[in-house]
């Protein structure tokens, strides 16, 4: 990551509210992107990501607050002046045209010469890998191809923030991992801010300098990408960031500064308080990632506790294998996921085994 906490503000939204009609689409939404951050709204369908990126890009007017770029308030400047530009997720190649006119549709009005714009669009296509492309027919290229030539034609323009509202959705999934990297490289070469829309965890954690979980209209936790995963603020947050374990737990002592709980099939534990985020008024339980887990083979130890369990299925994905086991006498079924090393057996369902974990992967939920 080359993000970094001193870079000046690029965005700013100062509790920003947008209705349609009745219905609250964005509900007083506060926090900054700085400049160069490769920055990611993430969230379910309809939670208001793409409304928030609407915005910024000028499509869509807010209802009250701020929506700041560069320092500079954006109430009543129209889209085509902001210093942004946007990849839709239909990447709106022009199939008439060939890549090089889509590519410079963006400079018709610019006052330099042919040779210059000429120039402009070499430069921004090899930019993007597509060095000679320019007089191919856009209707003949392929998905990653189209995306590349949707990509040149905003950079172009040299906008401060490029806004990417799911531009890998239509790709396949070997593809998109591929493009997932292109950009980051693309991000960190042309050092401008760029801002994706996704609902895809797995792509906004490996793209992401930041990353804002948004549900109904707000923001939920805006964090880095590590911090987001080991230490979600809410219940919901960890639920929708990879997969958690969620385990019942009762609390036995709140000192302030530590908490003890006895959770089930687990036994007591002493949670630091990192380890606690604000008390959410849910029920407590505590959770845990699957490759916090450990199976123990033959006479291993462990390192810190252990527990007994099995197995009540196993799912094979070739390098992993992820094992659904229920702890020693309960009905609590935790998920934990092994790697697929030689010498180690794929062990089926029914088996009994034994499970190592650490109370510093916990985090509490109340």
């Amino acid at each position: 990551m080359t993000f970094a906490e001193d870079k000046p503000n690029m965005i700013e939204f100062k509790d920003v509210h947008k209705y349609y009609g009745d219905y609250h689409a964005l509900r007083g939404i506060n926090g900054t992107i700085k400049a160069g951050e490769f920055f990611s709204l993430l969230g379910p369908s309809g939670c208001g990501k793409t409304t928030l990126l609407r915005t910024i890009a000028g499509f869509e007017g807010i209802s009250s607050g701020a929506v700041m770029i560069d320092g500079k308030n954006m109430a009543g400047v129209p889209a085509n002046v902001r210093p942004t530009n946007m990849v839709f997720q239909s990447y709106a190649i022009f199939p008439h045209m060939t890549v090089g006119e889509n590519v410079g549709f963006g400079l018709r009005k610019d006052p330099r010469s042919k040779e210059d714009k000429a120039k402009a669009v070499a430069e921004a296509l090899e930019m993007v890998g597509l060095k000679g492309y320019g007089g191919r027919a856009a209707h003949a290229l392929s998905g990653g191809q189209r995306q590349r030539v949707a990509l040149a034609r905003a950079l172009i323009l040299k906008p401060k923030v490029l806004l990417l509202d799911e531009p890998l959705s239509a790709l396949d999934k070997k593809m998109r991992e591929h493009m997932q990297i292109e950009l980051i490289k693309l991000q960190r070469q042309v050092g401008i801010t760029f801002i994706l829309v996704t609902h895809d965890q797995e792509e906004a954690l490996v793209m992401s300098d930041r990353i804002a979980v948004m549900f109904e209209g707000q923001i939920a936790q805006l964090a880095d990408p590590e911090t987001l995963y080991r230490r979600p603020a809410t219940k919901q947050v960890a639920d929708f960031i990879g997969t958690m374990n969620f385990v019942p737990c009762d609390i036995l002592s709140d000192s302030g500064g530590t908490i003890e709980v006895d959770a089930k099939g687990l036994g007591r534990v002493t949670l630091s308080a990192d380890q606690v985020p604000p008390a959410q008024g849910v029920d407590p339980v505590v959770g845990l990632r699957p490759e916090t887990l450990t199976l123990l083979y033959d006479d291993q130890k462990a390192a810190d506790r252990e527990v007994k369990g099995v197995i009540d299925e196993v799912i094979y994905f070739g390098d992993m294998t992820y094992y659904d086991v229920y702890l020693g006498g309960t009905d609590v079924e935790v998920r934990l996921s092994m790697r697929n090393v030689p010498g180690r057996p794929v062990l089926d369902v029914g088996t009994e085994v034994r499970l190592a974990w650490s109370p510093t992967a916990l985090v509490l939920f109340r």
